[in-house]
């Protein structure tokens, strides 16, 4: 009987977030929480992940999301609110090869 040996590896691949610039006079860049999908996928993100180590023969085997917990608290007229959800912010590449045993 023959067995199979196999090596395994994780890669992470980060979603990029659209900036939204502020102010008139003072101008300030910051993040927002719309995912900037068009960079993500022009710039063949995966791609240039997944190519190289298929090459060296890896397989990719599971993809998880990674996620945050965004929060946001606030009083508006005496009357508490908030709201709470996970946001994705990358991806765990699963990936395995085959060993020479």
């Amino acid at each position: 009987m023959i067995s199979k040996r196999f090596d395994h590896r994780i890669e992470h691949v980060t979603i990029p977030f659209k900036t939204q610039t502020t102010g008139v006079l003072f101008k300030s860049t910051e993040v927002t929480l719309e995912p900037d999908l068009v960079q993500l996928l022009q710039h063949d993100t995966f791609k240039a992940v997944l190519g190289p180590l298929g090459a060296e023969g890896w397989e990719l085997v599971s993809v998880q999301s990674l996620c945050r917990g965004e929060t946001q608290i606030g009083n508006q007229n005496a009357q508490g609110w908030a709201y709470g959800f996970a946001m994705p912010v990358g991806y765990l590449l699963f990936l395995k090869r085959e060993t020479q045993s």
